[in-house]
C-alpha cells in the first residue's frame, strides 16, 4: 500500500524540544517544507509494507512500544544543516491507526542510546 502524508495523523511530543528550537531558527515556509519532506520520507518507508527492516542507516527499527506502536530510530538531515548537524528522531508508528508520533529529537552528536529511546517511548 502506498501512504501519503495526508493519509495519517502526525504528532510531536512535548519532549521533542529540539524540534521547537529548530522551528524558531527557520522561516515558517522553510519549516513547513522540511516538515513535509520528513513526512514524505517516512511514508516512503511505511509504503514498503515491512517496517521491520532498516532503510540503510536512515531508519532503524527498534521494538514495539508499550502502547503497541513500532519504534524507529530515524536519522534526518534537514537542508542546510550539513553532515554534522542532522537530527536523530525517536518515532513511534501506529500502522493500524495511520498515526505517527515523534517522541523525541536528539542532536546528531547526542546519538540516542537504547535507554534514551526506551525513556522517550515510555514517556508518551
Amino acid at each position: 500500500m502506498h501512504y501519503a502524508p495526508e493519509d495519517g495523523k502526525w504528532q510531536v511530543a512535548e519532549q521533542a524540544v529540539l524540534l521547537s528550537e529548530l522551528r524558531e531558527r527557520m522561516t515558517a515556509e522553510e519549516y513547513e517544507q522540511n516538515k513535509q519532506a520528513l513526512k514524505v520520507f517516512l511514508c516512503g518507508y511505511f509504503s514498503t509494507g515491512d517496517c521491520r527492516n532498516s532503510q540503510g542507516s536512515s531508519i532503524s527499527p527498534m521494538k514495539a512500544s508499550p502502547q503497541g506502536g513500532k519504534v524507529l530510530k530515524v536519522r534526518w538531515a534537514y537542508p542546510g544543516c550539513g553532515k554534522s548537524g542532522s537530527l536523530r528522531l525517536v518515532v513511534v508508528a501506529y500502522c493500524d491507526q495511520l498515526r505517527v508520533h515523534i517522541a523525541q529529537a536528539f542532536d546528531r552528536r547526542e546519538d540516542p542510546t537504547d535507554d534514551d529511546v526506551r525513556d522517550a517511548v515510555n514517556d508518551l
